[in-house]
């Protein structure tokens, strides 16, 4: 089966001018393992290794080069794989220094010990005229010097899930340490969350986060809310359907947040992990392989305009950047607060957990229909009419969830999903489903207690699809329509995070 880049283009909004552009390559790696590494290795094979790896990274770097990039991102431990332990990953640990140092490593290779990764990857950089942006595994003795009072790991050292940037020259120009760690053995977590950024000479500023990072205030949400509109994202995520899959979240992330997005996955059908894009929010060019594809690297590129800096305020709830006006089409005003403020909550038709959360379902059964679900004090509005559907084959629900995620990772929610049922089952809703075939007009809405929603819309066998209409209100109302789905809906989603709980 072919594997296919879909580039998409959509208006969102009030049209922002764009004076400037740049062109944009991340690259999906096929990563070539160490087929034990739980046991360690000597420094030499290590090295040997993680070359095998950086000898693909010079390759796609030419071909991105070729093309005329400008910049180009890979993914989460793309270079060394995973599930080390902390003690087997210290053949593959390097000390990279601040990049206050102004340190050219492939000019200065004398200058550190043990750096060779760092100097190949300077010497890329260099050679193609790339700023070049990969994900290595990092040594740092105690004590920190941007945290000199914090404990020092029993083993007297810091060992970093840790991005780096080199200049388009090979200098190293930035260095940015995981904070959300996700089941990460070999790694520290930094005593305190890094806000990373640097400076290019055809787009602006870039932050830097990595994989579980984008589910959490900090670093990502503080980096947009300092006004960063374009972050550089490696990542090793493993999909997760109805609502986390990677290009899904990706894109939602983008639309949600008002910013430039580049995405770089891992490619590991054994984990699940494929899914990669260069994301604006008014475009999106992405690759997802499906199951059978071959199990080969993908380099996508796009032209990006360049996003003026926007602070964000720090006050909850107000209306964000995307289009603030009252809703004007016949499907607005299902259940506005005020209008259905005594009523009372209908009870849902099923109860069933959907990525380990208990959600609340209400049963799509009518041919065109007004529904709402509620978790609690939270309500999830629906209005729809089918465009194609036979209910003799597939069942689809709304549904609402608000609560603190707890499995793999803690963190506050509320979400409004309307999902394909794997069966005719109730039970059904909220298990995995990559295919379908009913399409529907609708608008979803709720009002959310945070300003950090997050809109998806994923078609049968993972396409992106944009909202025809986006609309978030000063009062937490967030209204989504969408029309004329080009496939089959797998799921339509607003996905709100309620940061400001996670400690709680």
């Amino acid at each position: 089966m072919l594997l296919v880049i879909f580039t998409l283009y959509f208006f969102l909004g009030q049209t922002e001018q764009v004076l400037d552009s740049y062109i944009a390559a991340v690259y999906e790696h096929t990563v070539i393992l160490n087929p034990e590494p739980r046991t360690p290795l000597s420094r030499h094979d290590a090295l040997r290794h993680m070359q095998r790896n950086l000898d693909v990274y010079e390759e796609q770097a030419a071909l991105a080069a070729q093309q005329g990039a400008q910049i180009i991102v890979y993914p989460e431990d793309g270079i060394h794989g995973f599930n080390y332990t902390r003690s087997s990953i210290s053949g593959y640990l390097e000390t990279i220094p601040d990049p206050e140092e102004r340190w050219n490593p492939c000019m200065e290779p004398g200058r550190f010990n043990n750096t060779e990764v760092l100097q190949r990857l300077s010497c890329v950089a260099r050679r193609y005229h790339l700023y070049l942006v990969a994900n290595m595994a990092d040594l740092q003795p105690c004590p920190l010097k941007t945290d000199p009072s914090s404990s020092c790991p029993s083993d007297g050292h810091w060992q970093f899930n840790t991005n780096v940037v080199f200049n388009s020259e090979g200098l190293l120009v930035a260095r940015y340490h995981k904070h959300n760690l996700y089941f990460e053995e070999a790694f520290d977590q930094p005593p305190q969350a890094e806000i990373a950024t640097f400076d290019t000479p055809f787009a602006g500023t870039f932050g830097l986060i990595v994989c579980f990072d984008i589910l959490f205030r900090d670093p990502t949400v503080t980096l947009v809310e300092q006004g960063v509109r374009q972050l550089v994202f490696p990542t090793a995520w493993m999909n997760q359907l109805p609502l986390l899959d990677s290009i899904q979240f990706q894109q939602a992330f983008s639309l949600g947040a008002n910013v430039s997005l580049l995405a770089a996955n891992i490619r590991n059908d054994r984990l699940i992990m494929t899914g990669s894009g260069i994301y604006t929010p008014f475009s999106s060019t992405y690759h997802h392989a499906r199951r059978g594809d071959p199990e080969e690297g993908r380099l996508l590129l796009a032209r990006v305009p360049v996003l003026h800096p926007q602070w964000v305020g720090q006050d909850s709830p107000t209306a964000d950047s995307v289009d603030t006006t009252e809703p004007t089409s016949p499907y607005s005003g299902i259940c506005h607060r005020e209008s259905c403020a005594d009523l009372p909550p209908p009870p849902p038709d099923a109860a069933a957990v959907m990525m380990y959360d208990p959600f609340q379902f209400a049963l799509l059964n009518e041919t065109r229909g007004k529904l709402s679900v509620c978790d609690g004090a939270f309500c999830c509005r629906l209005q729809y009419e089918w465009i194609a559907h036979d209910k003799r084959s597939e069942l689809y629900a709304l549904g609402a969830f608000a609560g603190t995620h707890v499995v793999n990772g803690h963190y506050a929610l509320q979400v409004c999903a309307v999902v394909r049922c794997a069966a005719l089952e109730a039970s059904s809703c909220g298990q995995e489903v990559e295919e379908a075939e009913s399409k529907m007009d609708f608008l979803l809405e709720a009002t959310f207690d945070t300003r950090h929603v997050y809109p998806s819309v994923l078609a049968s066998r993972l396409v992106l699809e944009h909202p025809e209409k986006l609309e978030k209100a000063p009062d937490g109302r967030v209204v989504m329509k969408h029309s004329s789905v080009s496939g089959g809906l797998v799921t339509a989603c607003l996905y709100g995070r309620m940061y400001h709980l996670d400690q709680e």
